[in-house]
């Protein structure tokens, strides 16, 4: 018996701890979609080292997560290859941008001489970990050229059923 109440006093006071700790867990496919996109779309219109002014014809996207694009300050998860549904559906979302999406196995297939071949840019995710389920944080790069990069960590939130950034956290780098 008192073995009992001390093992139910201590799940109790387990519980209100692991409630606030930040979740990691895996996100639905169509989450992980929406908020890649969402990602992507703001490097691309805002966050191209340019003032969003840049003209990319090709948006290179590299298919592993690196959580250094954004210099992630919370503990990085490990590199995953996005599934290919994740990256169709990510292709797909993106289809009313003018610019080609492709997808890389790594970076350095694409640059020449420091420049990123066809006059494009590349795009690297990291992982999405979630603080609950309707806030997330991604760390997300672009590569233009040598001197001409840059990555941020993005705050999205979960507005209705639309994934939204709403800010940054952690540290901003350019070059």
């Amino acid at each position: 018996m008192r073995k009992t109440i001390v093992l139910l006093v201590l799940a109790l006071l387990a519980l209100p701890l692991s409630a606030c700790l930040p979740s990691n867990a895996a996100p639905t496919e169509q989450d992980t979609i929406a908020i890649y996109q969402a990602v992507i779309r703001q490097i691309y219109h805002f966050d191209d080292t340019s003032d969003g002014t840049l003209e990319k014809p090709v948006l290179y996207i590299v298919r592993a997560t690196d959580d250094s694009a954004g210099l992630y300050s919370r503990q990085p998860l490990n590199s995953i290859v996005l599934s290919e549904a994740v990256q169709q559906g990510i292709t797909k979302a993106l289809s009313d941008l003018p610019a080609e999406v492709i997808w890389i196995e790594a970076r350095n297939q694409v640059i020449e001489e420091g420049l990123v071949r066809g006059g494009g840019v590349v795009i690297t995710l990291g992982n999405i970990a979630y603080e609950n389920n309707q806030k997330a944080f991604v760390p997300g790069g672009i590569y233009v050229a040598n001197m001409a990069s840059g990555g941020k960590t993005y705050i999205l939130e979960k507005i209705g059923n639309v994934w939204t950034i709403t800010g940054t956290t952690g540290t901003e780098w350019i070059s």
